[in-house]
């Protein structure tokens, strides 16, 4: 999970640079579309892998649990913040929400990748 969200992070990066912000409001840009669709199903499917990870957390252990969590909030507060960039008076902020969430979501899934997992008895 953790490389998941730094590939996500770095996709999130380039749609910046190859996305104009002052882009008119709509899910899918003109510019920059593959990278744009690529960071977005990336995201997606991160999403999923949080609900995973978090169901395996919970036979695991408390930190483990905390950890998958906390991971999981950070990925549901980037994938609000993308949908904020949809509308243009909401992009700046959805923007940063996005970075927030990654860097929580990474702590998260640090916490829960530094848990003991436990082994079959």
């Amino acid at each position: 999970m953790v490389s998941g969200v730094g590939v996500e992070f770095v996709l999130g990066v380039a749609s910046l640079v190859l996305v104009p912000t002052n882009r008119p409001d709509g899910w899918i840009p003109a510019h920059g579309r593959d990278v744009y669709l690529a960071h977005a199903v990336i995201g997606g499917l991160l999403g999923l892998g949080a609900l995973l990870v978090l169901l395996r957390a919970v036979r695991d252990g408390s930190l483990a649990l905390l950890g998958a969590a906390v991971g999981s909030v950070g990925l549901l507060l980037g994938a609000g913040g993308g949908m904020l960039t949809v509308s243009h008076s909401w992009r700046p902020g959805g923007i940063a929400l996005m970075f927030a969430g990654t860097v929580v979501a990474l702590f998260g899934f640090l916490i829960a990748l530094a848990a003991p997992l436990r082994t079959q008895e």
